[in-house]
């Protein structure tokens, strides 16, 4: 079986509306749907905007059902000029960029990293390039921030200069994926960019359509399984 997180409603929906076969569970208050995408066994949760709630329910998913991999789906922030919203973003690793000890590590305490699954990465990116939809795949940004602020983007910039997204969520799950030894990989559609001027409007604007096609494309990626 195959374990798909995302943090919000609307991303959650986008997949539960894929699945055939439904059946719901409850598990220590976290809603979790089991279902079909074509000959594929999924499991779908929420959960919850921000690192810690991530790191909660991914580790109450993995506590109570036995999967192969997870796949983390939704939205995100472009940090590339170049970038466009709606493109798709995927992990070859993951930094939790609000994490810092440098004032005893050093530098070596900026940023803690997790390497996605290669075999996944590659399955995402021919999948994507398939359907004839950009793709970015490198470093993704994660921490309890929307990135929206000057100084922020600087930060971010300065720090992991090869960053390609960012996002809420991620650098927990990965880490929780890691303690347990499950397979993961990120994948996300931009649905703003960071750059821009109007970066919270188009977050507003384009949220739905990026889960949309986040959905989609995780479908895509199921069915050459």
């Amino acid at each position: 079986m195959i374990g798909i997180i995302a943090a919000m409603d609307s991303e959650v929906e986008a997949i539960v509306q894929l699945l055939k076969d439904k059946e719901e569970f409850i598990k220590s208050s976290i809603r979790m749907i089991k279902g079909m995408i074509g000959t594929q066994s999924v499991i779908v949760m929420k959960s919850g905007v921000g690192k810690g709630n991530a790191a909660m329910s991914t580790t109450i998913l993995l506590e109570n059902f036995q999967l192969e991999k997870l796949i983390n789906i939704g939205t995100a922030g472009g940090l590339d000029s170049k970038q466009e919203i709606l493109d798709a973003v995927v992990s070859t690793s993951v930094v939790q960029h609000d994490f810092d000890t440098s004032a005893v590590d050093g530098k070596d305490g900026i940023g803690l990293y997790y390497d996605a699954n290669q075999e996944l990465v590659k399955q995402c990116s021919d999948v994507l390039e398939n359907l004839n939809i950009r793709v970015h795949c490198g470093l993704i940004a994660s921490g309890d921030q929307f990135i929206a602020k000057d100084e922020q983007l600087a930060y971010l910039k300065e720090q992991f200069p090869n960053a390609i997204c960012a996002e809420m969520e991620a650098g927990a799950i990965a880490q929780v994926c890691s303690h347990y030894h499950i397979p993961f990989v990120v994948l996300r559609s931009l649905s703003d960019i960071a750059y821009r001027n109007d970066s919270h409007m188009d977050f507003q604007t384009y949220v739905q359509h990026a889960a949309n096609r986040s959905a989609k494309f995780c479908e895509a990626l199921l069915q050459q399984n």
